[in-house]
């Protein structure tokens, strides 16, 4: 405890029991975003499973332009991705979807373009092998992905948020 002289009275250097959070709410606030990460994976995966099999089936079976094959694969499984964290990943209630999608296509597109710049740097400017310059990229483009989609797009709403 700290003494005030000025006023007599004693403060604590920590804060009141009320305004702390107990261990138990940790514990609960932990739990749920290991939960919710655990089901960011499992989903992203389904996604990648659901952008590899458009590109094949593209690509392979139809004879389309892998480059055309790759774009409309990558625009199904953002769309599906978008559905899956907003209903099953960060069970987001808004009701603002076009609002919410539009800034999960500007994010996802923001961290391509990161992607895209690892892979320039990496491969072309510094040398590195392709696929562990790629697996580097694109693990800093899913970091990011579930960060900007925690903070930013499927952030809790309050009342006020969701008029």
């Amino acid at each position: 405890m700290v003494k005030d002289d000025s006023k007599d009275n004693e403060i604590s250097e920590y804060p009141k029991k009320d305004q702390m959070l107990e261990k138990s709410e940790i514990a609960k606030i932990k739990q749920s975003d290991q939960a919710e990460a655990r089901r960011y994976v499992v989903w992203g995966v389904i996604t990648v499973l659901i952008n590899i099999s458009i590109f094949y089936a593209l690509a392979h079976t139809l004879k389309i332009e892998y480059q055309l094959s790759n774009f409309i694969a990558w625009f199904i499984s953002v769309q599906c991705s978008f559905w899956f964290e907003k209903v099953l990943v960060f069970k987001h209630e808004s009701k603002h979807v076009m609002t919410d999608m539009t800034k999960f296509y500007g994010t996802r597109i923001f961290t391509f373009l990161i992607e895209t710049c690892i892979l320039w740097l990496g491969i072309s400017v510094l040398g590195f092998h392709e696929v562990i310059t790629k697996v580097i990229g694109h693990g800093v483009a899913v970091i990011s992905n579930y960060f900007l989609s925690k903070l930013v797009i499927f952030k809790k709403i309050t009342n006020e948020d969701n008029i």
